[in-house]
């Protein structure tokens, strides 16, 4: 990853390293060097459901600031949003892994769907 310090730079950064903690909460004996096929797959989902939560705070940061709830509560809810996104994105990837994964378009399909979930 580059090392420009623009925000989709750290954003992306922050999101691949949660994704580690993630795989490493999982399985805390797992070897990086040595990862199946499985632990592949799931921390690219981690990191794709990572920035997907990135953007959206990205995009609804002054909403948080106006809500009329503790920052405990909002917390909550974030988590809440971040296990739905990581659950849509294993969704899509289990439809697509026996093809060719496109990271991106699998990144814009799940902030759209997000985005218009928790619009409504």
């Amino acid at each position: 990853m580059p090392d420009t310090g623009s925000i989709d730079d750290e954003s992306l950064r922050n999101a691949a390293a949660d994704a580690m903690a993630m795989l490493y909460e999982q399985d805390p004996q797992v070897d990086i060097f040595s990862l199946s096929d499985q632990q592949i797959a799931d921390v690219i989902g981690y990191t794709i459901a990572n920035e997907v939560c990135n953007r959206m705070d990205l995009q609804l940061g002054q909403t948080y600031e106006k809500l009329k709830h503790q920052p405990r509560e909002i917390q909550a809810l974030r988590n809440d949003i971040k296990e739905w996104v990581h659950g849509e994105v294993c969704a899509v990837m289990e439809q697509i892994l026996p093809r060719q994964l496109d990271p991106q378009g699998l990144a814009k399909a799940v902030l759209e769907t997000a985005l218009g979930v928790f619009a409504e």
